[in-house]
């Protein structure tokens, strides 16, 4: 009885809060009025999470006063059937919604899945009758109870070298999108820059953080060497890779579910993008993934004392330095999960509450200004001066990325983010119910959950800001996590025949089996997906690791520009890179070069000041300027005339010298 007030609650704050979500969206008067007071999206999404969270504790707080007195919630056997059959059937229609959308989605890619290529009737038979046999397995096949995790370390291994391969990516050209080029240039440019010798700026910075720092020391001893570069960015997609599969190993029993989850958190990498996007992959998955990791190792291992909440919070502030939207999250989830564990276990003390918030709020004031000071210690050793507060927290303060031409609106029809929120909600549910449970022990697995679910939904603001498809591949590793863990409920469920006896089952027991089945079939669709997509994305990715016809531009560049031209705009710094060559123009990323188009005037006096008189640029990125500042490209139409078109890949090279 006492269980199912988590269960009751939990789905009453999720029903009130999405029609909270959904409301404010759909609601004309309502949707406006958000709207102008500034990112709705985020502001909806912020607002319904805290609304959750509110109706959760206030309903738990209201059925526990009403258990002390006695009172318990009434048990009925056909409600508890109806609940479970209920969650089960209400997916087709969801998912069914879901899959048919899949096309339409902004930077959706599915169009090429094997689901939308072939029959619906024949793929849906095909994965049903995969459902059927999978579940067969499970009720009647017993895995040894030690035997074969060697076969696991093996699948992990080959993952992982698979991982790396498909991230490793030289020739951004290869698949002759100018997506491709705007996305490469946007992640390669800052750290070009930093690689020589430039400080940040307000006008010569990144939006996507600071992460040019890591790439310091290994592309100096590289000699900045393009191809090195996207091995490094290979490496740390598979470090992450690895993490999440070390996760897997200490949160999940399953060794079948252990597996799944391993082809399910690749499926983005391995199934879903024929291409790259530095900008998720890796960027925005390494540090949570190294977080949770190390979260998940000191809860189980019963470490966590002051000074391994000191390791987190390092953490957190390398975190900020590499993408500060991302690490800010992050912090805030760790200090959350220290705050929640102590909420969680014997009587709350008042003094010792306060004591350890204070704590923690040192603690994240710690991360974010150590990050702040190493970026102007390293501004103050290159002789500049130190970058103001609102420069480090590019873009979080820039209209243009939050509010502008970036800002896209929130999808409203049945969509994967919905199931997403979901999950992760019922995961920072779980860890709420510890605070009500008077235990005198640790359950390390809510305590981990709250985090992963908890920095999960704080990283999502990255999707939800910009809802394009591509962009919910920031949380696919958690949520495939969350999902395995939540399937060993399922296969219990499965493998007991727990259907029939219902009588006997609590209401949450039903629920929590429920949500374990959805949670199988939906890992069970990913492994699947990674395994069908791969040869045809491997296929994909030949022209990107065919390297030679880039090296051979390069060289075609070389025999044309001089040593030591000015050089700027998309993909030119990748080009110089493979030539060793400095480009002697530092700017802001053409590709987000609206966020701070005043980089262009630094440019005009760049050239002006050039030993060598010329220039070397692209037509998209003469395109940019002339869009965002006019008046400067004038000058330069007025200085400069054209001596040398070099087209490659659709795009045009352009080499200019001083009229």
């Amino acid at each position: 009885m006492k269980k199912n007030r988590e269960v009751i609650c939990a789905f009453a704050a999720w029903v009130l809060s999405a029609c909270f979500f959904m409301s404010c969206f759909m609601i004309p008067g309502l949707a406006e009025k958000i709207n102008s007071l500034g990112n709705s999206n985020m502001l909806v999404y912020g607002m319904s999470l805290i609304l959750f969270c509110l109706l959760f504790v206030v309903g738990m707080g209201i059925a526990h006063r009403h258990e002390v007195a006695g009172k318990t919630f009434p048990e009925n056997v056909k409600a508890r059937k109806t609940v479970f059959w209920l969650m089960l059937f209400i997916q087709i229609p969801f998912w069914l919604l879901c899959i048919s959308g899949e096309t339409e989605q902004l930077g959706s890619v599915a169009a090429k899945y094997g689901w939308h290529t072939q029959p619906a009737v024949i793929a849906a038979f095909l994965f049903l009758a995969e459902l059927a046999i999978f579940f067969w397995a499970c009720q009647n096949v017993c895995f040894p109870e030690k035997d074969g995790e060697w076969i696991i370390r093996l699948v992990y291994a080959a993952l992982v070298l698979l991982v790396f391969y498909s991230m490793y990516t030289p020739n951004i050209f290869g698949r002759g999108e100018l997506s491709d080029a705007y996305h490469g240039h946007a992640y390669f440019n800052s750290v070009y820059n930093i690689y020589q010798g430039m400080p940040y700026t307000h006008n010569v910075t990144s939006i996507y953080g600071h992460y040019g720092l890591f790439f310091k020391i290994p592309m100096e001893l590289v000699h900045g060497d393009f191809k090195a570069f996207v091995a490094m960015v290979a490496g740390i997609g598979a470090f992450a890779h690895i993490c999440a599969f070390l996760i897997l190993e200490l949160l999940v029993k399953s060794r079948v579910l252990r597996v799944l989850g391993a082809l399910a958190v690749t499926f983005p990498v391995l199934g879903m993008r024929g291409g790259f996007y530095w900008q998720v992959w890796p960027h925005r998955v390494i540090f949570p993934m190294l977080l949770f990791l190390y979260g998940a190792w000191i809860l189980k291992k019963e470490l966590c004392n002051f000074w391994t909440a000191v390791g987190g919070y390092l953490i957190c502030l390398l975190a900020i330095l590499w993408n500060t939207e991302t690490g800010l999250i992050l912090t805030v989830a760790w200090a959350g999960m220290l705050i929640s564990r102590f909420l969680s276990v014997g009587k709350i003390k008042i003094r010792r509450l306060l004591w350890l918030s204070f704590a923690q709020f040192a603690g994240m004031a710690g991360a974010v200004f150590g990050a702040y000071g190493t970026v102007n210690l390293y501004n103050i050793l290159k002789h500049s001066p130190a970058n103001s507060f609102d420069d480090f927290l590019i873009p979080l303060l820039s209209g243009s990325y939050m509010t502008g031409v970036l800002h896209l609106d929130m999808p409203t029809e049945p969509n994967a983010y919905m199931a997403v929120i979901t999950l992760f909600l019922t995961g920072t549910a779980l860890g709420m119910t510890g605070w009500f449970s008077g235990k005198e022990r640790h359950c390390w697995q809510k305590e981990f959950l709250f985090l992963l679910s908890v920095g999960s939904l704080g990283c999502l603001v990255y999707y939800i800001n910009r809802p394009a498809y591509h962009n919910l591949d920031c949380i696919t590793m958690p949520a495939a996590i969350m999902a395995a863990y939540w399937g060993q409920r399922g296969i219990e469920f499965i493998k007991n025949e727990e259907w029939k006896r219902f009588d006997s089952l609590s209401l949450r027991h039903v629920t929590v089996s429920g949500v374990g089945l959805i949670c199988i079939v939906a890992v069970l669709a990913m492994a699947t997906g990674t395994v069908l997509q791969f040869a045809q994305n491997s296929k994909i990715k030949e022209n990107y690791h065919y390297v030679q016809e880039f090296e051979d531009f390069a060289e075609q560049i070389a025999a044309v520009v001089p040593e030591n031209t000015p050089s700027f705009g998309i993909n030119v710094p990748e080009i110089c890179s493979m030539l060793h060559r400095r480009t002697e123009c530092f700017t802001m990323d053409f590709s987000d070069m609206l966020v701070r188009p005043d980089s262009l005037k630094e440019l005009k006096d760049q050239l002006e000041h050039a030993e060598v008189p010329g220039a070397f640029t692209g037509k998209s990125s003469m395109n940019i300027w002339k869009r965002n500042d006019p008046e400067t490209y004038r000058w330069f139409m007025d200085h400069y005339e054209l001596k040398e078109t070099i087209p490659f890949y659709g795009e045009k090279f352009l080499y200019y010298i001083k009229k």
